[in-house]
């Protein structure tokens, strides 16, 4: 049984664990839907160079929509965030609207790119709740045949 025990604890790792790019995966449709954008936005207007993960939001839109509430994994915080640059008539907000990166506005049009942020296709990566469940469920197993064994 105590084989088993570093099994259990990282599965249970595993299920509890937020997962980097799961939340914030979904944040460039929601500025669509929220903007009523005709595009799905690049990471890259909030993340440096478009690559995404933790402490990477270093853009001037992406630092402003932090200091307007925006955080990690929290629809609503960016619906707020939104609204709030909305109420004060944020360029940012125009230049989304009109199409241009908020971030400079001056390069022309924002281009969904055609790899790389996963809300583009609509495919997030994995949690991890996958694997998780079937490593715990693997573990359930193997311990119930131990169990069974005379």
């Amino acid at each position: 049984m105590r084989r088993i025990l570093p099994l259990f604890a990282l599965a249970g790792a595993l299920l509890l664990s937020p997962g980097l790019a799961r939340a914030s995966s979904s944040y460039p449709a929601e500025i669509q839907k929220q903007l009523g954008l005709s595009y799905v936005p690049q990471c890259a207007i909030c993340h440096a160079n478009g690559v995404t993960g933790y402490g990477t939001v270093t853009t001037p839109f992406g630092t402003t929509m932090r200091s307007r509430g925006l955080v990690c994994c929290s629809l609503s915080s960016l619906d707020t965030a939104l609204a709030a640059l909305e109420g004060e008539n944020s360029p940012y907000i125009t230049y989304l609207k009109q199409g241009l990166d908020p971030n400079n506005p001056g390069a022309g049009a924002v281009t969904p790119p055609s790899y790389g942020c996963f809300s583009v296709t609509g495919q997030g990566p994995s949690s991890g709740a996958g694997a998780a469940v079937a490593l715990l469920l693997l573990a359930v197993a193997v311990v119930r045949r131990r169990a069974a064994r005379p």
